[in-house]
């Protein structure tokens, strides 16, 4: 008769590995959920960012780490792999460290947040010409679309991972009776045999740093806006210094729309019937509006890198007849999640006054942080997936 063998109480993961496991999972989830709010974009970064330093520390530590914790304890074999999948209910997991299965899993899950983080920067750089890779927004804005996808596709290939690494430690905790997973709760596994493990000086000093920065940087990014990681490469505008006639003969009956919201062939025409400039006259000179011109066709959208104007410009390029901003394509895409009341509210007032959502627009800045919807509650904004944070 075989003699079951005594599984024997190990201390497998040291503090800095289980913490680890938790700020790593939640900085996914974190930034998963803050992603569906337009205007939490920064709050995104920051909890991206803290993601992607814990994945490099991951990285780090599984070639300076201890016992069970290094990449030299995993089992890669692919046989092992398979037979682990296919008697997944009789195996016999009497060693401490990661089985075949956790071993694929945690790899997977740290080269798919490692390329998460790392996407999620270039895209951050060349969509919104903000943080460390900014200076690529002139080169690569372009590919910002596929960039897109690409950080999408990797952040669900990671949810699945992670739907499966969960659904496979609750049957390897309750098939295999190894506590596996209390143990990223107390560091104790149960197995037939191994050692405790330990750190040593060094090892315990490279944990704290890292994980004190991991656990610090999304607080500096908020704390600190002008920060590096999340400075824009695109300065505000003051129309007034900048281009006075401008700021005089558009600003007095409206805001200065952005240049760049419309491609040149939409400024030829508003510039080129200013007797019927939206039911009213413009009553300027002809000197004046070929000046007027001259600007904004030159800031069209063809000629800036900004992610409105890229995709605006993408958004048009079958129509001839472009002369209205929100009848372009681009605008109503991006708008129409939004609740048709809430343009007509005292608030708003009308499609037309973007300032009163866009509280950055006067100075050309169209950032997703300083979304606001005036005169809408909290049900109704998140709805709209608009974080409320007031009028």
């Amino acid at each position: 008769m075989e003699q079951k063998s005594v599984l024997k109480k190990i201390y497998v993961w040291p503090l800095c590995i289980r913490t680890f496991h938790w700020f790593y999972a939640l900085s996914f989830v974190a930034a998963f959920s803050l992603v569906w709010f337009e205007n939490l974009l920064t709050l995104h970064v920051a909890t991206g960012m803290a993601f992607l330093f814990l994945a490099i520390f991951r990285l780090v530590w599984g070639l300076i780490g201890p016992l069970y914790s290094n990449f030299h304890c995993f089992d890669f074999k692919g046989d092992h792999l398979l037979n682990y999948i296919l008697h997944l209910i009789g195996y016999k997991e009497m060693e401490p460290g990661h089985n075949p299965g956790a071993s694929w899993g945690a790899i997977l899950m740290l080269v798919l947040g490692l390329l998460i983080g790392l996407s999620g920067l270039f895209l951050y750089g060349i969509q919104e010409g903000r943080g460390v890779f900014a200076s690529l927004n002139a080169l690569f804005y372009p590919y910002m679309d596929a960039l897109s996808n690409l950080h999408a596709v990797l952040t669900y290939l990671m949810s699945g991972v992670v739907v499966i690494h969960i659904v496979g430690v609750t049957l390897s905790h309750i098939l295999h009776r190894n506590g596996i997973i209390w143990s990223m709760f107390t560091g104790y596994k149960y197995a037939a045999e191994g050692r405790d493990v330990a750190l040593d000086f060094k090892q315990n000093i490279f944990a704290v740093i890292f994980l004190t920065s991991a656990v610090g940087i999304p607080f500096y990014i908020i704390e600190a806006p002008d920060n590096i990681i999340v400075k824009s490469r695109f300065e505000p505008i003051d129309y007034k210094k900048e281009n006075p006639l401008l700021a005089k003969e558009c600003g007095s009956c409206h805001i200065v729309y952005p240049a760049y919201l419309l491609p040149k062939r939409g400024w030829d025409i508003v510039m080129t019937t200013p007797h019927d400039h939206y039911g009213a006259d413009l009553n300027t000179s002809e000197a004046d509006l070929r000046t007027l011109q001259a600007y904004l066709v030159d800031r069209s959208s063809e000629h800036s890198m900004r992610e409105a104007a890229v995709k605006l410009l993408k958004s048009v390029e079958k129509k001839k007849y472009v002369y209205s901003i929100i009848g372009t394509p681009y605008w109503r895409e991006v708008h129409k999640g939004i609740d048709k009341k809430v343009f007509h509210r005292k608030s708003v007032r009308s499609k037309y006054h973007c300032e009163s959502c866009h509280t950055d627009i006067k100075q050309a800045m169209i950032e997703d942080d300083t979304i606001r919807l005036p005169g809408t509650t909290a049900m109704e904004s998140i709805r709209m997936h608009i974080y409320p944070r007031g009028d």
